[in-house]
């Protein structure tokens, strides 16, 4: 998993898309960075969130009868599960707003 997010942003900065013709550093080498690694962002957090639902299964397994540990995990779960559906609700959101406006919102760039 941390491959296919890392992949795409060293793909762009090593292959020379972030590169000008002169081979010279420039302000666009930046924004091509930012927005390979804006990209990644919901999969990282996808994946913060999965791994925050498994963590507070385990903890709710091993809770046994103790009431404190079973609510602190059960809140752990909660609070996981409601990140990821927001996740998923706002990237929706993004994407319609990209359909039916045309405006490339989840892209990052700085105009020319």
């Amino acid at each position: 998993m941390l491959f296919q997010i890392v992949k795409p942003v060293c793909a762009a900065v090593f292959t020379g898309e972030c590169v000008a013709d002169t081979d010279v550093v420039t302000i666009r080498g930046i924004t091509c960075l930012i927005s390979s690694l804006i990209g990644q962002i919901p999969k990282v957090l996808a994946f913060v969130a999965v791994g925050m639902i498994i963590y507070s299964g385990v903890r709710l397994i091993g809770a046994g009868a103790d009431p404190k540990a079973y609510a602190a995990a059960w809140s752990t779960f909660v609070y996981a599960v409601i990140g990821l559906i927001l996740l998923a609700v706002v990237w929706l959101i993004l994407i319609a707003i990209q359909n039916f406006t045309g405006a490339p919102v989840t892209q990052f760039g700085i105009p020319n």
